[in-house]
């Protein structure tokens, strides 16, 4: 719609470049910093070897076989720890604490695997799981550090360095994560109401067209088609009449046609091309102040003696507000034709610095003249109300002093 045009979807905030650059991280690139990962914690395994003098010692024979499946079978383990964070975790750790335990060189396999393992399952577990793997990893370390005859500090601090650290970190990270989709899905919720609220505006505001257009032309065509009924015998009068009708008639199809054009969409070239060589454009330009003369000739051929007159000097206003004046008329005029049981009327345009005023009023009916029937509230008074609101103006009807009634808008200029 032209007000979608107008007024763009706001754009959404800043991403950090950390957050981009692991967004354009692909499933192989994990997998890549991950064996890397897994050769920095094999590297002591593979240089280790066991304190004897006997140099027999240094030869493979002192391997265990299945240390070295278990030693494999952890670090494959390794490589799936992002699909199942908690499971490689009970490994790594469980693991860790086996080869620590054991002869070199497999006692020289670290605790790095599962502080990794670790920091995996606080970036997608609950805070409980969290929790627990955090405090069976301090446990794990304790033990394995306990056997290393550190100072007592040294070794609560590196256990707790061991155990702590990477939950914290992992917790930190999982939170700026979910902060970030928070604020991702904050964003996009805005941007469908802010898109949703334009549309209701306009479809509220075709809806104001629609009203204005057919109420007017339908309003005229009735009442000339009720004057025609007693110009039979007046040919020429019968013939003005119709051709009245006629006019009216093919102003709104117009008008119609306008505003289909505008929930269609811009036609492609091809279409418009077709279209412009099977019949001549039924576009007109949008109604503006210069043509609410055309209005009142349109009320004057029903039967009215609507006057115009002008108040300081006209100068250029915006055509949206042009449009809005033109409505506000063309709906009034409307409501004196179905409404007032008078055949008179007053338009006033007031230029002043600031503003543009309006003001339509018509008299009260003749004396002893019944009042009109009563019929079901329409949606002109608050279609007028709302054109006015939008730029931003004030809007009044009521009765007037001498009984008529009066409808009175201003908009900023």
């Amino acid at each position: 719609m032209a007000d979608l045009a107008a007024h763009p979807a706001p754009p959404p905030s800043r991403t950090p470049e950390g957050a981009r650059l692991l967004a354009r991280m692909r499933p192989w690139h994990w997998v890549a910093l991950d064996t890397v990962v897994v050769l920095l914690i094999l590297i002591p395994v593979g240089r280790s070897r066991p304190a004897t003098s006997n140099p027999a010692a240094t030869s493979p024979a002192h391997q265990n076989p299945w240390l070295s499946l278990l030693v494999l079978g952890v670090t494959l383990a390794f490589l799936a720890r992002r699909r199942f964070p908690l499971a490689v975790w009970l490994l790594l750790t469980a693991a860790t604490v086996t080869l620590a335990s054991s002869a070199p060189p497999y006692n020289a396999y670290g605790p790095f695997a599962m502080m990794f393992a670790l920091y995996t399952v606080a970036t997608s577990c609950s805070g409980r799981v969290v929790t627990l793997a955090s405090a069976g990893v301090l446990v794990a370390a304790l033990a394995i550090l306990s056997g290393l005859h550190y100072p007592p500090s040294v070794t609560v601090l590196s256990a707790v360095t061991i155990g702590v650290g990477p939950a914290l970190t992992g917790y930190a990270v999982r939170q700026q994560r979910q902060h970030r989709e928070a604020m991702a899905a904050e964003r996009t919720a805005k941007i469908e109401a802010e898109v949703t609220s334009r549309m209701a505006r306009e479809r509220l505001r075709i809806a104001r067209e629609l009203h204005d257009v057919v109420a007017h032309a339908l309003s005229l065509i009735t009442v000339q088609a009720g004057v025609a009924v007693f110009r039979e015998h007046e040919a020429d009068q019968m013939r003005a009449t119709l051709t009245a009708i006629e006019e009216t008639g093919r102003t709104a199809m117009i008008d119609m046609r306008q505003l289909l054009g505008v929930l269609r969409g811009t036609p492609s070239t091809s279409e418009t091309s077709a279209a412009s060589a099977a019949s001549p454009p039924d576009r007109a330009p949008v109604p503006d102040l210069v043509d609410i003369g055309t209005l009142i000739s349109q009320a004057t051929q029903a039967g009215l003696r609507i006057s115009l007159r002008e108040e300081g000097e006209r100068r250029t206003i915006p055509a949206a507000v042009g449009l809005a004046v033109y409505r506000i008329v063309q709906e009034s005029l409307t409501n004196i034709l179905r409404h007032a049981r008078t055949t008179s009327g007053s338009v006033l345009l007031r230029f002043e610095p600031h503003e543009v005023a309006v003001t339509i009023a018509n008299p009260p009916p003749p004396d002893r003249l019944p009042p009109a029937p009563a019929s079901p509230p329409g949606h002109g008074l608050r279609g007028m109300a709302e054109r006015t609101e939008l730029f931003g103006g004030t809007f009044s009807a009521g009765s007037a002093a001498d009984g008529g009634f009066v409808v009175a808008a201003r908009f900023p200029a």
